[in-house]
C-alpha cells in the first residue's frame, strides 16, 4: 500500500510539473495578469484553502450535470467548483486579517514585477489606512468604514 501512495504522489508531482497553470493558486493568476485580487487569498485561512487544495491527494468526485443539449453528462467536481464562493470580500475582513493580507500581497506583488510605482502606490495607501486616527477609534463603525474605503 506504501508503494501505491508514493506512486500516486508521483504522479501528482508529474502533473503539478506538466500542467503548472492548473495548480497555480487563484491568487497568483490573477496577480500574473494584473488583475484584481481579493485580499483574502493572502490571510492564514485563505493560504491554508490554497495549500490544501494544492497538496489534496484524493481524486475529485464527480457530479452528474445538465449539458446544453438536456443531456446528463458526467463532470468532474474540481472543474465546476466555484472559487469566489467562499472568499472573504475586502471589505468584510478583520483587521487581524487585513493585517496578515496586505504585507503578503505586496511580497507577491514584487514576486511578480509589478511596476515599482504600483506597488509603492498600495503601500502608501495601506500605511495611510493603518495610521488614520479612526483605525484606533473606539466606534467600530469607524473601523469598519477604513476596511470599506480600502
Amino acid at each position: 500500500q506504501r508503494t501505491l501512495e508514493e506512486e500516486q504522489e508521483a504522479a501528482r508531482k508529474e502533473e503539478q510539473k506538466k500542467n503548472k497553470l492548473k495548480f497555480m493558486p487563484v491568487s497568483a493568476e490573477k496577480l500574473k495578469a494584473g488583475d484584481y485580487c481579493e485580499l483574502h487569498y493572502f490571510t492564514n485561512k485563505g493560504l491554508h484553502e490554497a495549500k490544501m487544495s494544492l497538496t489534496s491527494t484524493e481524486p475529485d468526485g464527480m457530479l452528474l450535470m445538465p449539458a446544453v443539449d438536456g443531456q446528463q453528462i458526467w463532470v468532474n467536481a474540481g472543474a465546476i467548483r466555484d472559487p469566489k464562493s467562499v472568499v472573504t470580500k475586502d471589505e468584510n475582513l478583520s483587521w487581524e486579517e487585513f493585517n496578515e493580507a496586505a504585507p503578503r500581497m505586496i511580497t507577491a506583488m514584487k514576486q511578480h514585477e509589478w511596476p515599482e510605482d504600483r506597488v509603492k502606490m498600495h503601500v502608501q495607501f495601506w500605511t495611510a489606512l493603518q495610521s488614520h486616527r479612526w483605525r484606533h477609534a473606539f466606534d467600530d463603525m469607524k473601523q469598519r468604514a477604513l476596511l470599506l474605503y480600502q
